[in-house]
């Protein structure tokens, strides 16, 4: 099933949020307090837009390229906010 993204403009994420996103791209954040930004964009970031959010018959949310067929369970930002780390 393929999912509408719904963004909000007015989205800030909390601090425990950018947190936890900047310990998955890698970031220390007890010493590099300064790239904390990297990972605030990229929770606010929208897919690209040959990208949806899709949902399996099991509930799952995965990601499909609808131009290359390519599937995956990451957002597909991810990759990007980590190679700007």
């Amino acid at each position: 099933m393929i999912l509408e993204e719904e963004l909000d403009e007015n989205y800030e994420p909390t601090q425990d949020e950018v947190l936890e996103y900047a310990e998955y791209l890698g970031i220390d954040t007890q010493k590099e307090k300064k790239y904390l930004y990297i990972a605030r964009e990229g929770l606010k970031a929208p897919l690209p837009s040959q990208w949806k959010p899709c949902k399996s018959s099991k509930g799952d949310v995965f990601y499909q390229n609808f131009e290359t067929n390519e599937r995956t369970f990451q957002h597909p930002c991810d990759e990007y906010y980590r190679s700007v780390y």
